[in-house]
Parts: structure tokens; C-alpha cells; sequence
């Protein structure tokens, strides 16, 4: 289990030098905000961790706000293909909402659980065009999630006593929560310890019992 754990940091330290210093920056910028929080984002802690002078990090992007910009962005435009996919490729409601959820655990572990906290980060702070950013990204999201639902109970297979805007916005919330939580532990292993447990846990809630 070490080894194969010294391959993959090996790896993902080779995979990082391939990347441009556009990349690199992005990077780097999420990883201080999720693990040293906003307060230690700057150009130059981004610069010393990266060998290069703050001045050059503005040659990739004109302000500090525009790489947090980039950085919710791809999270939340990626989160939005995953849903969309899965609702597309869902025969009924329960097997999408399944996997819209298999989509969000596969994008929390590949992120290592930074964009959740970055999103929750920003959206306390005074950035009033990020803060839009993650707002209308929530508000596309429920909506989409929430339709599922309502489809579902039309169907037949999900209880008709919900609130459907609750339960939309838990589901990414509890994304989150698991993200939270993996940061507590010290980041070890992988931030869905069992995904089958996961998924049966949300979904048995919601499923109808009637005959």
C-alpha cells in the first residue's frame, strides 16, 4: 500500500512539472485557499511556492479574484456536465439521481475535495461576482436536480411528502460535508470511504414504499 501510494505522489509530481505555469498557478491558488485559507492567498505565496516572482503571476491573470474566478468556473461547469450526463443517461428517476451522485463523489475525489471548500469559502466573503458565480451555479443545479425529483414522483418512485428544493441542495451539500471532513481527518485515503453505503443512504430516503 505505501508503494502504491509513493507511485501516485510520484506521478502527480510529474504530471504537475508537465503543466503550464497558467495551470500551475490555478493549482496552487486552490490548494493554499482550501488548506491555509483565504487570509494566505496572495501573489506572493503563490509565487514562493512555485519559484516565481508575484509580477509573474500577473502576466497570467489580471488579478488575484480572476484566478479564484478560473477555479470555480471549471469546478462548477464540470459539476454541470456530470449532472447533465447522468440525467441524460438515467433510465428513471432513481438511476439518474444515482448518477448524479456517482458523478459528484468521482469529481470530489478527483479534486481532492478543494472546490467544494472553495465554494464554501467564497461564498461568505464580500466577492459579489464570485459570490453571483456560485449562486447561479446552485440555483441551475437545484433546479435540474429538482426535476429529477418531481419526474420521479410522478413516476411513482419517490415519496411525494419531500421538499424537493431541500433535498436538492443537500445532496451537493452533503458533497461538501464529506469534503469537510476528509480536511479534519489530516486528508488520508479517499474522502468517500464507501460510496455503495453513500448512495443507498441518500437514495433509500427518498424512494417510495408504496406497492
Amino acid at each position: 500500500m505505501k508503494v502504491l501510494r509513493a507511485q501516485g505522489a510520484e506521478l502527480r509530481v510529474r504530471f504537475f512539472a508537465m503543466l503550464s505555469t497558467r495551470e500551475k498557478i490555478i493549482k496552487v491558488g486552490a490548494q493554499i485557499i482550501a488548506h491555509e485559507g483565504l487570509r494566505m492567498f496572495t501573489a506572493k505565496k503563490i509565487g514562493e511556492k512555485l519559484g516565481i516572482s508575484d509580477a509573474a503571476i500577473f502576466k497570467h491573470f489580471p488579478t488575484m479574484d480572476s484566478i479564484v474566478e478560473e477555479i470555480i468556473s471549471r469546478y462548477t461547469n464540470e459539476c454541470m456536465r456530470r449532472t447533465d450526463e447522468a440525467i441524460g443517461r438515467g433510465s428513471n428517476a432513481v438511476e439518474k439521481l444515482e448518477l448524479i451522485i456517482e458523478g459528484h463523489i468521482d469529481l470530489l475525489e478527483e479534486t481532492r475535495g478543494i472546490s467544494p471548500v472553495l465554494c464554501f469559502e467564497f461564498s461568505r466573503s464580500n466577492k459579489r461576482k464570485i459570490k453571483k458565480m456560485i449562486s447561479d451555479f446552485l440555483n441551475t443545479y437545484a433546479k435540474k436536480v429538482g426535476n429529477v425529483i418531481q419526474e420521479g414522483m410522478q413516476e411513482g418512485l419517490i415519496r411525494n411528502d419531500i421538499d424537493i428544493e431541500e433535498v436538492s441542495f443537500s445532496l451537493i451539500g452533503l458533497m461538501q460535508a464529506k469534503a469537510f471532513q476528509w480536511f479534519i481527518r489530516g486528508r488520508k485515503g479517499r474522502i468517500v470511504k464507501d460510496r455503495e453505503s453513500l448512495k443507498r443512504m441518500i437514495l433509500e430516503g427518498l424512494i417510495s414504499r408504496q406497492p
